[in-house]
């Protein structure tokens, strides 16, 4: 099983929803090396649901069972894939007070892409953030040009 890291950034942890872009790297180790794959766009949502949309997002680009670790500093999301995700599923992603959880769409979006995968967690800054962060930059400006 190949073993793969995810690392995503946002240019905003605002939690108000806004226009926010981000970022993400997919890194696998290839005879030794490590080769990437990266990622941007643009959401108008919550800090939280920025993250996801970007974690959708890279998920979908698997083509086969891996060992993903997601790296990102958002530690709600983290501690919900941990702790959550899979008994939301199992609700049909519905609260104990039966309502629908919040980013919804996005949660179960996330449960169908990584059901086939081992997923790991990794919180706080990583290897990639400053370099994502640059990215979206110039990204940003490029679009407001």
């Amino acid at each position: 099983m190949y073993q793969t890291k995810i690392y995503i950034t946002v240019d905003s942890s605002s939690p108000r929803p806004t226009e926010k872009y981000y970022g993400y790297v997919l890194e696998c180790m290839v005879y030794g090396q490590a080769k990437t794959r990266e990622g941007f766009g643009k959401v108008t949502g919550t800090y939280h649901q920025a993250i996801l949309t970007a974690l959708a997002e890279a998920l979908d680009r698997f083509n086969q069972s891996c060992e993903i670790c997601i790296c990102t500093e958002d530690e709600f999301v983290i501690n919900m894939l941990e702790r959550n995700l899979a008994i939301w599923a199992g609700n049909e992603f519905l609260t104990s007070k039966h309502k629908p959880v919040a980013n919804q769409e996005e949660w179960m979006r996330i449960w169908s892409l990584s059901n086939k995968h081992l997923i790991l967690t990794e919180p706080g800054k990583h290897e990639y953030t400053g370099w994502l962060q640059g990215e979206i930059q110039k990204r940003k400006e490029q679009e407001n040009v």
